[in-house]
């Protein structure tokens, strides 16, 4: 295991932890694979300043609220939310449940958590819900993952929970981007998305593992 630099502090929890990001695979949105193959994981900002089609399905009320919002680093530094790469501590989220009906077109990226916060280049914070809620609060130093609340986040399920929506929305938040280095495994939910992203991948020349895991995935029956 790589250990953590002396900037991050080891925590209790920084072992069992797995990233998960989703990206979009489908027929009119193959570009989001395409863009991870080239440049890894982008934040919001960075899409833009480089002038990327990249396909969102977040609302675009909640994007304006994200894109004015300052978030403090590891670093110290101020940075807005759209400066950040946002990662869900847990798949199966209240966001990927109201697109349930096309879930078939997302995929996802498995990013060992240790391996990125060890990584010198990398800076993040982390909140204890959705960012977007005003009751969520943002911290800056990995010993503060005690203040998230693991049950909620790693139950099978959150509606029957006190505040569950916003705590299973809880984010961690990269700065300044997500090599390919740090994606482990990318995730689809069936045959036909898992060859449209192999074909991606093959043609770049790229060795990460691809595989069809429903299990990351809410229940279509």
């Amino acid at each position: 295991m790589v250990p953590f630099p002396p900037r991050h502090a080891p925590a209790a929890n920084a072992h069992q932890m797995t990233f998960e990001k989703l990206g979009v695979t489908s027929e009119i949105c193959s570009t989001s694979g395409i863009m991870v193959a080239t440049y890894g994981i982008l934040s919001k900002n960075e899409t833009v300043k480089n002038n990327l089609n990249a396909i969102s399905f977040a609302d675009r009320d909640v994007q304006g609220w994200r894109k004015a919002k300052n978030c403090l680093i590891s670093n110290s530094e101020n940075k807005k939310l759209h400066d950040l790469v946002p990662l869900y501590l847990n798949s199966k989220t209240p966001t990927l449940y109201s697109r349930k009906p096309v879930q078939n077109r997302l995929f996802f990226c498995l990013i060992d958590a240790k391996k990125l916060i060890s990584d010198i280049n990398i800076e993040f914070a982390f909140t204890d819900g959705n960012a977007t809620n005003l009751s969520t609060k943002f911290y800056y130093s990995l010993n503060n993952l005690k203040n998230l609340n693991w049950n909620i986040i790693n139950s099978s399920s959150w509606s029957d929970k006190p505040d569950g929506k916003r705590i299973r929305n809880s984010e961690f938040l990269i700065f300044p981007k997500i090599n390919l280095s740090h994606i482990k495994i990318i995730s689809c939910f069936n045959d036909e998305a898992l060859k449209k992203i192999n074909n991606i991948f093959q043609k770049n020349k790229l060795e990460i593992e691809i595989n069809v895991n429903k299990n990351l995935y809410f229940d279509t029956l």
